[in-house]
């Protein structure tokens, strides 16, 4: 009884994130969100706490460069924190990127990117397979990163294509984490993405007449099928079980 109890929690406890209505339970915790003007540029980090269960992110930082010249202009890490909890910072010159060329963006196995949906997004790639993306308009910035883990990839080859993305309301933000799924290895991971409209003023951001003057996100929740989803926390389940440190993909 006491191992079936143990098992239903931990279940419970990583079905992947929460619902505004509150239907899953919360796996991001907490979310830190702030913008300054560094020498006329837009600087932005947003912070997410993770609970993964007995899982851990890897202790990587990925370099954020600017596809036209040298040198990074930000970077996304990826923390495990005592007490079991993990932490993944976003910290990016919006306004180096937002002259970029933007178009439809997608997950590594993909899928529709939560929130940015098909909206014109601006992608880069971070390497490892991992990518960041922003979305801009006049009124609106989402940012989000996407980052394949090989320690997924069992779940991958037993549920196939699948997206698992509620959405969750902390303080002003609204955002999507979970696990997106593929077959193919490689395209297996985890995926964060942020409204972070209310934090930033827009007056702060270059923005070229290219970019929309406005811009619908899409706060659907990703579900997959009830038996997806079934062999989606069966797989997680087992990786707690382990305490598993999540690799990269390779």
């Amino acid at each position: 009884m006491k191992s079936f109890l143990s098992r239903i929690t931990v279940l419970v406890g990583i079905s992947l994130i929460v619902s505004a209505c509150g239907k899953r339970p919360q796996v991001v915790t907490g979310v830190q969100v702030q913008s300054q003007v560094v020498n006329s540029d837009m600087m932005l980090s947003v912070s997410a706490d993770i609970d993964l269960g007995n899982m851990s992110f890897p202790a990587v930082q990925f370099p954020i460069n600017h596809p036209h010249y040298a040198g990074p202009i930000g970077s996304v890490g990826l923390t495990p924190v005592l007490g079991g909890k993990n932490q993944l910072k976003i910290s990016v010159n919006v306004s180096a990127l937002s002259h970029l060329q933007a178009g439809i963006a997608r997950l590594p196995n993909g899928g529709t990117i939560p929130l940015i949906a098909n909206n014109q997004t601006i992608a880069v790639s971070l390497g490892k397979g991992a990518q960041l993306y922003l979305t801009l308009s006049e009124k609106a910035v989402a940012i989000g990163v996407a980052v394949p883990f090989s320690s997924f990839d069992g779940i991958g080859n037993s549920v196939g294509s699948a997206n698992l993305f509620p959405v969750f309301t902390i303080d002003k933000l609204i955002g999507a984490a979970g696990i997106f799924t593929s077959s193919t290895k490689g395209q297996n991971g985890f995926a964060f993405i942020a409204d972070v409209s209310q934090y930033v003023k827009m007056q702060d951001i270059y923005v070229p007449a290219a970019i929309p003057t406005t811009l619908a996100l899409n706060y659907n929740e990703q579900i997959p099928s009830s038996s997806k989803e079934s062999k989606i926390n069966n797989g997680i389940y087992s990786l707690n079980k382990k305490k598993t440190k999540l690799s990269l993909a390779r």
